[in-house]
């Protein structure tokens, strides 16, 4: 880890910290709101506003129509599980005065494109969505074997991407078809009234 990487989880250990104590003295304090614009740019190329001061294209490769101009919406979805895990290792282990060297998450994934065009198969059902997610994290450290499993333990805990992939998360939407809104009846807002009812009992 070069030195200027270590200033910088020095200024990682100063924010987190900055928020624990923030947490631990109002208990209404932590509820953060995210927001991003994805416009279609042709193709199937998408343009998204984050914040106010980043955009990040989005794109397919060839084979699915695209031009290859960035990752595609299922490998940022890895990448988001990987950046995140690795994020959360920095934080935790600055909190907690643990050196690492080296942080590295490698991520595969099986997607059948069956489901996501619509098409049926007799014997069984095919998801749009990944069919399984495996990941390797290879950390480079000189602490103790027993300090890094219960680092490794709380990162798969608290990382919130993983949260949200293997925790039924409540989605919502509307569409505006020319100004005009309209009702949906798919499935997404089919899962958001299951969860309420599932909530209830």
């Amino acid at each position: 880890m070069s030195e200027e990487n270590i200033n910088s989880l020095e200024t990682v250990k100063v924010a987190v910290g900055k928020i624990i104590d923030s947490a631990n003295e109002d208990s209404e304090y932590g509820n953060f709101k995210y927001y991003v614009n994805t416009r279609w740019e042709g193709g199937t190329l998408c343009k998204n506003q984050i914040r106010r001061a980043h955009k990040l294209l989005v794109d397919e490769p060839p084979a699915f129509g695209g031009d290859d101009l960035s990752a595609s919406p299922v490998e940022l979805v890895l990448a988001a599980l990987g950046s995140c895990q690795i994020i959360m290792f920095s934080a935790l282990a600055a909190t907690r005065g643990i050196e690492l060297e080296e942080c590295e998450v490698t991520l595969k994934a099986h997607l059948n494109v069956r489901g996501l065009l619509g098409i049926k198969e007799e014997q069984k059902t095919v998801y749009p969505g990944f069919s399984n997610i495996s990941y390797e994290t290879k950390i480079v450290s000189s602490e103790s074997t027993e300090i890094l499993r219960d680092l490794i333990e709380d990162v798969e805990k608290q990382c919130p991407v993983m949260d949200m992939l293997i925790r039924p998360v409540k989605v919502e939407g509307t569409a505006l078809i020319n100004d005009e809104v309209l009702k949906l009846t798919s499935k997404v807002s089919l899962l958001s009234k299951l969860l309420k009812i599932f909530r209830k009992k």
